[in-house]
């Protein structure tokens, strides 16, 4: 069922969503050598889009009728999880990104309700404290991305 949400998300982004003026999570460019996990790139990638495609729910925006975003969190530790088994095939300098978005997603986790009423609340502090989580998120998952 996931598989095919993510999917979704592809067609979604591939037919144009209006947020191309958004950060998003693109691969590094290529280098000489291969992606030390290719079987895990299409996941990575589709991860990836997924969160580009939440950041619209975070500033109130509608999002898609299939709102995908509710299983952001859940499909990023199950990518998570597949890196971290095969984290010896990484680099050394390459690993410290696994790390680094499992305290982001420790960090974002109280923050889910505050995700899932659309980013904002009336609580200047808890916006801040979460859209700071959701930028840290967001940017070590890059960071993970690139390095698989």
């Amino acid at each position: 069922m996931r598989s095919s949400a993510i999917a979704l998300v592809f067609l979604l982004v591939g037919c144009g969503t209006g947020t191309t003026s958004l950060p998003t999570i693109t691969p590094a460019p290529t280098s000489s050598s291969a992606s030390p996990l290719p079987q895990l790139q299409p996941r990575l990638d589709a991860i990836g889009i997924l969160l580009t495609a939440c950041i619209p729910r975070l500033r109130g925006e509608p999002v898609d009728d299939v709102d995908n975003c509710a299983h952001l969190m859940p499909d990023v530790t199950g990518v998570l999880d597949e890196v971290s088994q095969q984290a010896d095939k990484l680099p050394p300098q390459s690993r410290s990104a696994i790390e680094q978005v499992r305290k982001a997603l420790i960090d974002i986790k109280p923050c889910e309700p505050w995700f899932a009423s659309g980013g904002t609340t009336a609580d200047g502090q808890l916006n801040s404290r979460c859209g700071k989580a959701w930028d840290e998120l967001f940017k070590s998952y890059n960071a993970l991305r690139n390095a698989a």
